[in-house]
């Protein structure tokens, strides 16, 4: 089996190995020694402070979209801007009205960039907080975050930011960009298994927000969760074999390099672009992230090629939901792939597509 999936990716060798380890008791102190360096290179890795906050949630990303949203703001004092440019922004938007918080957002045609003339109407219209994917995953868009971080300065309000497909596949400064929050989950960027999601946020929205905020809630009370991190700990148990996976990929990551990371998949991206546009198939116009590249199709056939290359060669792509469904397939750059892989399911691709 072959994955060009954006989550669960290919995994690495290494990573295996790790889960294939038996489960360790984690209220010790050795558990707690690991969970802190963990998150020490985290936080270089994000490029953020030391005194910055890290929430580790056994939950998937959208557990950790939902709580960042309800630990930092709330219907009496707050009002969002949301960027919808595909599914995950929406399930920001969803979060939002679930929680009656007040908001506005910013609704993407298909195809459409966001640009500053999007962000320009809300200028000075009481906007407190900005919640974007950066890599919108379901399109593939990367969003311009000097952008939008400069109209988060310009109105006081706060930058949450999902970041769980773009983080380690291309450039991340979360001091640099103003960044407030990060979302995080294991199996995308990261490339471990599902299970855990993370939010690091920086000093200033947890004592402006999540410190006096009052959200009602047991299992994602992030007060409860920062309080046990100071010990190496968390309130509830965590996915402790993902723990280790985590620790396992950010030491492997910090002994090749951060940028050689980047490059590598930076490189597989472009290999896999110029082979595989050809009569019939293109790429969007829009900027895209590194991790996955959106195939355009004139034939509505996706699915097809979806279901043949699952079916008959054992190779997944991600199909692509909505009014996409039957022209676009999507194929990720992440994880334990190669220059030859990315040749050889442009090829694939091209191949069934010239058949239906």
């Amino acid at each position: 089996m072959k994955l060009f999936t954006v989550g669960p990716v290919q995994m690495y060798e290494h990573t295996l190995k790790e889960r294939s380890k038996p489960i360790p008791y984690f209220r010790t102190d050795e558990f707690s020694k690991v969970m802190l360096e963990t998150d020490e290179m985290l936080k270089e890795l994000l490029h953020t402070k030391k005194d910055s906050k890290s929430i580790y949630l056994t939950a998937s990303g959208s557990a950790a979209m939902e709580a960042v949203v309800c630990n930092c703001f709330n219907k009496k004092e707050d009002k969002l801007l949301v960027v919808v440019g595909g599914t995950f922004g929406k399930r920001f938007l969803d979060i939002c009205e679930i929680h009656e918080i007040p908001n506005e957002a910013i609704i993407l045609k298909n195809n459409e960039v966001l640009s500053e003339e999007h962000l320009l109407k809300y200028n000075d219209s009481g906007i407190t907080g900005v919640l974007v994917n950066l890599d919108e995953t379901s399109t593939g868009q990367l969003y311009d975050i000097d952008m939008i971080s400069s109209f988060c300065k310009k109105n006081n309000a706060y930058l949450i930011v999902d970041a769980i497909s773009t983080f380690l596949c291309d450039e991340y400064y979360m001091d640099k960009w103003g960044i407030d929050a990060t979302v995080l989950s294991t199996q995308k960027g990261l490339c471990l298994s599902p299970g855990m999601a993370i939010v690091t946020m920086n000093k200033k929205i947890v004592e402006e927000k999540v410190n006096k905020n009052n959200f009602p809630s047991l299992y994602f009370n992030f007060k409860d969760y920062m309080s046990n991190m100071e010990r190496g700990q968390t309130p509830f148990t965590p996915a402790v074999g993902l723990v280790f996976e985590i620790y396992d990929m950010l030491k492997t990551i910090k002994k090749e390099g951060l940028s050689n990371r980047l490059k590598k998949i930076d490189n597989l991206a472009k290999v896999y672009r110029e082979n595989i546009v050809a009569d019939g198939i293109s790429l969007p116009e829009y900027p895209l992230s590194n991790a996955v590249t959106p195939t355009v199709l004139e034939k509505p056939v996706a699915m097809d090629i979806f279901n043949e290359l699952k079916n008959d060669h054992d190779m997944f792509v991600n199909p692509t939901g909505g009014v996409n469904a039957d022209h676009v397939l999507r194929v990720a750059h992440v994880g334990d792939l190669n220059e030859e892989d990315m040749i050889e399911i442009s090829s694939k691709i091209k191949e069934l597509y010239k058949k239906y």
